[in-house]
């Protein structure tokens, strides 16, 4: 009896809740639906966005030039100020500053304008003779009109515009001669990384066909009851070490590679050997005549000392505006009622004359203006003088780096004759029974570490002599290159001035210059 009401209670609760239980699991349903919808618009979204990419990675490698056998670094600079696209982004600054000077000649040269207009009067303007009105013009009013403009006088506001445009021109030079002194510098240096990943591959694997050599000899003697199974498995190891170091260095071949063809602009499917040899040049810089060189060729200095020029003439532009503004004006107009007569018909006028303009209540803001010009110039040339001394910090660093490669080239050079000595002794006495197995391996890895270090140490040498070039500004052209001449193919000379070793009057003192390692493959 109790519990009857209780259950017809509970019974007309779940009844009530039911449509809300449904609507709940509709409303989830549906929200998960929602999100499965617009997660599936992004996807597509997504794969339109790779399919662009893959088409226009298609069309770029379609347009860029393929390469195929040896590569020269001389070969790989020329292709460069050709195909490197932060080079084409900066001749662009050629055409900007053609521009400058075409806007400045709008400063000397007449303005012509031309005007034509129409009104139409409610009523003719007249007056009373004798009782009778006459009209002065007509209801329908047309005219047209043409004015030369010349400018005379902007108080030494338009030869400074001419001058700084000038000025312009032969700063946008150096910004193209700096770009191609950096994209020299850049491929030159993926070059030379290339070269010492080659070096170092073929290091470790002759290291790898003399361990194996080694392995073989060992498992001779162990058959013969000489050797132990240790011996052999010791060889063994030592012949998966240095195939490990030469997957390494094989993949390093491949990354210096690609920041090479990139610097140089052309596809990286090209398929290309170096052609060129890490060689050791020694240099005896002098200090003054590289400081000289520098102070002669940089073009960031120019580039300070351009934009030091640029903002004394606009210095000189912001006084102007102090001066009135002095103007040759001649007008010739066509007009219906006539001008003269206001006879309703076509005629002509004409006037000329001088016209002054000067602004006496500008308040305060051509002071302003001639405040912050002056403030522009001296930041200006305080950049001038910071940009000097960082030349000076640069080609210091530049010379001490070369001395201190050129004493490590020196001695690794005679640790690698140490260690050349010290596997052939250890070789000799494997074979006479008075060393054991361990020994060979070790004075092999010796051997390898040595020959890895003293490419390493040319190659040093090598990069620091084309940093102390790079501080001299002698990479590419010289100061004053037209740009035409820019855009050149390098000639021999320019060449010549990092690859081979500089031979550039009093700059070095250079010795004979021999190959990095010589004899490579008979080491072992």
């Amino acid at each position: 009896m109790i519990d009857g009401p209780k259950d017809g209670h509970c019974a007309r609760a779940a009844r009530a809740a039911g449509p809300v239980i449904l609507l709940g699991l509709s409303l989830l349903v549906s929200g998960c639906a929602s999100e499965r919808s617009l997660y599936g618009g992004l996807q597509g979204r997504r794969m339109e966005a790779y399919h662009q990419w893959r088409r226009a990675r298609n069309s770029e490698q379609a347009s860029q030039t393929r390469l195929k056998g040896e590569l020269a670094l001389e070969d790989a600079l020329k292709l460069a100020l050709t195909h490197n696209k932060s080079l084409q982004s900066a001749l662009q600054e050629e055409q900007v500053s053609r521009g400058k000077v075409t806007e400045a000649y709008s400063n000397v040269l007449p303005s012509l304008t031309a005007t034509a207009g129409y009104t139409r009067l409610d009523e003719v303007p007249g007056f009373d003779v004798g009782g009778q009105s006459v009209a002065i013009g007509d209801v329908d009013n047309y005219s047209a009109g043409l004015q030369v403009k010349q400018p005379l006088f902007r108080g030494g506001g338009i030869p400074a515009a001419w001058r700084a445009a000038r000025w312009y021109s032969l700063l946008a030079n150096e910004t193209v001669r700096g770009a191609v002194q950096g994209v020299i510098y850049e491929v030159a240096h993926a070059y030379y990384d290339t070269l010492l990943a080659q070096h170092l591959y073929e290091v470790n694997r002759d290291a790898v066909e003399s361990a194996k050599a080694h392995l073989r000899d060992v498992q001779v003697k162990r058959d013969r009851g000489i050797a132990s199974g240790f011996d052999v498995l010791r060889a063994e190891v030592d012949v998966s070490l240095f195939e490990a170091d030469m997957i390494q260095q094989q993949n390093q071949i491949h990354l210096a590679k690609t920041r090479l063809l990139r610097a140089v602009g052309v596809s990286q499917d090209s398929e290309v050997t170096l052609s060129g040899e890490l060689t050791y040049s020694p240099m005896k810089p002098v200090l003054d005549e590289a400081v000289r060189l520098a102070y002669q060729n940089r073009p960031d200095l120019y580039h300070a000392e351009l934009s030091v020029e640029l903002q004394q003439e606009a210095l000189r532009i912001a006084r102007s505006e102090y001066w009135p503004k002095l103007n040759a004006w001649a007008r010739q107009q066509w007009a219906k009622p006539d001008p003269h007569t206001s006879e309703v018909e076509w005629d002509d006028a004409w006037s000329a004359g001088i016209s002054v303009d000067w602004n006496l209540f500008d308040g305060l803001g051509r002071e302003g203006r001639v405040i912050q010009q002056k403030a522009r110039l001296r930041q200006s040339e305080v950049r001038l003088v910071d940009a000097e001394e960082r030349v000076l910090l640069e080609i210091r660093q530049a010379i001490l780096s070369l001395r201190d490669a050129e004493e490590f080239v020196e001695s690794q050079r005679m640790n690698l004759g140490r260690a050349k000595e010290a596997l052939r002794l250890a070789e000799v006495e494997y074979q006479q029974g008075i060393a054991d197995a361990v020994t060979v391996t070790e004075a092999r890895a010796a051997l390898t570490r040595a020959r890895g270090l003293y490419y390493q140490a040319v190659y040093r040498h090598t990069v620091a002599r084309l940093d102390l070039q790079r501080a001299m500004g002698i990479l590419g052209p010289r100061a004053g290159a037209s740009p035409t001449e820019v855009k050149m193919p390098l000639r021999p000379g320019v060449i010549e001035q990092f690859s081979a070793g500089n031979k550039s009057g009093t700059l070095q003192q250079p010795e004979a210059s021999a190959p990095a390692g010589g004899g490579s493959k008979g080491e072992q």
